[in-house]
């Protein structure tokens, strides 16, 4: 009978280990995306940021059906979904979007659309996605 690789490598004294485990330039790039992180205040550009789209997001809600809840921290942030309110799932907004440039998350459960932006976004761009979502909300009327 032959004898497959992975039964020679399990009967020989050899062990995998991930081929970056203890990578001193591994190690090396996370300092350096540190440091840069650090220097250009990107957590709490971040904060700023993510608090002015959180606060947009949730005046869009009051106008829209649709935006059930809103919830987040930074730039991670998530839109509750409610759904046929507007005529539109949460799906069907996500591709929309994403015709129009635009990246945004959406999971079948739960029906969130979630938002993960470059911590680098720049705040026009912020602008521009509200304005598309609520012209794709405002579409599907």
């Amino acid at each position: 009978m032959v004898q497959n690789t992975a039964d020679s490598l399990e009967d020989g004294p050899f062990r995998y280990a991930q081929s970056h485990q203890n990578d001193p330039l591994g190690c090396a790039i996370a300092r350096e995306v540190i440091a840069v992180m650090r220097e250009e205040g990107l957590v709490e550009r971040s904060n700023r940021v993510g608090t002015h789209f959180l606060d947009e997001l949730r005046l869009l809600g009051e106008r829209r059906c649709a935006v059930k809840e809103v919830r987040g921290k930074g730039l991670m942030i998530a839109i509750g979904w409610e759904e046929d309110c507007e005529g539109t799932s949460a799906t069907s907004a996500c591709r929309q979007l994403l015709e129009r440039g635009f990246l945004v998350g959406c999971a079948p459960a739960g029906n969130p659309l979630r938002f993960y932006p470059p911590l680098t976004i720049a705040e026009e761009k912020i602008a521009r996605s509200l304005e598309n979502l609520d012209q794709v909300l405002q579409a599907s009327k």
